[in-house]
């Protein structure tokens, strides 16, 4: 009688969760898996096989990724175009999220979705962490603080306009707001995280999410179409696709598209806004406190600050600071063909995050859904493409300025 008086207690638990609670424990990974940060599933699961058949999303996201690199050296246009700026414009990652969201909406099966959460869970991050070791530390130098403030400034003119525009289509505030944090700190993931302090309800939520998801891809393939028409040195593109694109791998993706260095310089300029994601949701929960009294979440748990910062970015950091000091070694083989063979291990952790951003980029497109990516509501998605084009044309014009 014990265990059947338990279970219905158990289901009664279950149905009486928030929307919120049940959001932020089962649909984390799924709506903020570009981010890399955020995952329902362990390694433990994967094995085990739960939520699906994990070892057919993670073969499906390397067989793309192998093709992916295979077309990108095809040799006619557009995968090469012989005399150009850039040889090889569509970088094997955009090629890798492209015939992702290809096979996921002819051949939509969900059993692929474990699989492919685990990889961006752990990919992504390992990815960033080895893009740190590829960091000049002198760029820092010469224009930290020039770029520190176009950062700053390009993130409060994103909320600013978001919330301007968003309101002037007659969207709530909470929704407004939201959709200004996701494009200005680190897409879904941010936007999570202020949620709870905002006052913010399920509808915006969702709608906001799904607003910052579809225009960080429109953002990341119009950066790199932007390649054809505009020429860019690594330093200038890696920072406009940093400042301007919404979620991590996005920026990654489009920075390499142009080089490496551009995916470093990316890279570095992305993690400063989402290290920026713990002063914001600070600084939303005092007005919120102070001016409106409540929120629509009075029982979600605080967080220490620094607990909205990813642990990758100290890994970046740590990365950076052993390849300028030298400690990263250059390992030596004797070979009968080829005399001494010298392998950097700079060059082998940026070969490493190269190829686990290609795979975490398929395994994104394999997530992609466009019936449900496209039930966005028209004048939050105005307000998302408003706001991004104003933010990127205005942080282009600075950087050029000032880099």
């Amino acid at each position: 009688m014990a265990t059947s008086d338990q279970e219905p207690l158990s289901r009664g638990k279950q149905q009486s969760l928030t929307f919120y609670e049940q959001f932020e424990s089962d649909g984390l990974a799924s709506l903020a898996s570009m981010e890399g940060a955020w995952s329902d599933l362990s390694s433990a699961d994967v094995v085990t096989g739960k939520g699906g058949l994990p070892w057919l999303g993670i073969l499906s996201a390397v067989a793309i990724a192998v093709l992916a690199y295979y077309l990108n050296q095809l040799p006619f246009a557009p995968f090469t175009i012989k005399g150009a700026a850039l040889e090889h414009p569509m970088g094997v990652s955009m090629l890798a999220i492209l015939l992702g969201m290809i096979v996921a909406n002819l051949i939509p099966l969900e059993s692929m979705k474990a699989g492919c959460r685990w990889i961006t869970a752990w990919c992504i991050p390992m990815a960033v962490m080895a893009l740190g070791a590829g960091l000049n530390l002198q760029i820092l130098t010469e224009v930290g603080w020039a770029l520190l403030a176009i950062i700053i400034c390009m993130m409060l003119m994103a909320m600013g306009v978001a919330y301007v525009v968003g309101r002037s289509f007659g969207l709530s505030h909470q929704t407004s707001y939201l959709l200004g944090v996701g494009t200005a700190v680190c897409g879904s993931s941010a936007i999570l995280a202020a949620s709870p302090v905002s006052g913010a309800d399920d509808e915006d939520i969702l709608v906001t999410v799904g607003v910052v998801n579809l225009v960080g891809l429109l953002a990341m393939f119009s950066c790199v179409a932007v390649l054809y028409i505009m020429p860019f040195d690594a330093e200038a593109f890696g920072a406009w696709a940093g400042v301007s694109i919404h979620a991590v791998p996005q920026v990654i993706a489009a920075g390499g598209s142009h080089s490496a260095d551009a995916a470093v310089m990316a890279s570095l300029v992305k993690l400063v806004r989402v290290a920026l994601l713990a002063p914001v949701v600070m600084l939303t929960a005092w007005f919120v406190t102070k001016y409106a009294k409540k929120t629509s979440h009075p029982g979600a748990a605080r967080r220490r600050l620094l607990s909205y910062v990813p642990w990758f970015i100290w890994g970046f950091l740590a990365f950076a600071v052993v390849g300028e000091l030298g400690w990263l070694p250059i390992l030596e083989f004797v070979s009968q063909d080829h005399g001494v063979v010298r392998i950097s291990m700079i060059e082998v952790l940026l070969a490493a995050a190269k190829w686990l951003l290609i795979v975490s980029m398929a395994a994104i497109g394999l997530q992609v859904r466009f019936k449900q990516i496209f039930r966005t509501g028209a004048k939050a998605m105005a307000t998302g493409v408003i706001t991004w084009l104003v933010v990127s044309a205005l942080a282009l014009w600075l950087l050029r300025l000032a880099l």
